[in-house]
């Protein structure tokens, strides 16, 4: 049984034991209502969710949509292929910074300015160490416009992150640097 992203969703909110109806469940998951009703159907045709019945008052009926035994197994096992193939994603990730690094480095480079968000800096920052490369990370920039004022003359290299920076050309020009300083991360 192939379970989708949608699937693995649902049955997340649906483990929150919070959410009475369709509707909120679109509200918290971002899926449309529509979408919302093809997957619950899917689910329960599936034994994955039940619907269960309790009184809010003594006049009205409510119902609220359940994992069974079978729909949080099934949520786990989802759980762990996206995260598997999250991890996978990010060890190709990394092998491509690798790769870039490794060019800079075997271009006589030594010093670079990183000019980015800092979570990704702090993942290059990682990678130079754990991959001992012989690169130095002089400093970390988020915004592109504080390039030309980051004595970035005394490094080698800009590595560029930030796709809002705009082409490596503009930045250049904008900054005051050689063109040949800059590489792309990506």
């Amino acid at each position: 049984m192939a379970l989708s992203s949608n699937d693995f969703v649902v049955l997340d909110a649906l483990d929150t034991g919070e959410i009475t109806t369709q509707r909120q469940l679109a509200e918290h998951t971002g899926i449309s209502l529509g979408q919302i009703n093809y997957v619950v159907k899917r689910l329960l045709e599936k034994g994955l969710v039940k619907v269960g019945n309790f009184k809010k008052s003594p006049k009205k009926i409510g119902y609220a949509y359940l994992l069974t035994p079978k729909g949080i197994e099934e949520k786990s096992k989802l759980a762990v292929r996206f995260v598997m193939r999250k991890l996978d994603e990010y060890k190709q990730i990394e092998n491509r910074i690798a790769e870039t690094l490794a060019g800079i480095e075997g271009d006589g480079c030594k010093t670079i300015i990183f000019v980015g968000p800092e979570m990704v800096c702090d993942l290059v920052k990682d990678i130079v160490k754990n991959r001992e490369f012989n690169l130095i990370l002089e400093r970390c920039i988020q915004d592109v416009k504080l390039l030309s004022a980051s004595k970035a003359g005394s490094c080698d290299i800009v590595l560029l992150s930030d796709e809002h920076a705009g082409s490596p050309q503009k930045i250049a020009a904008d900054s005051g640097l050689p063109r040949e300083m800059f590489v792309s991360l990506w």
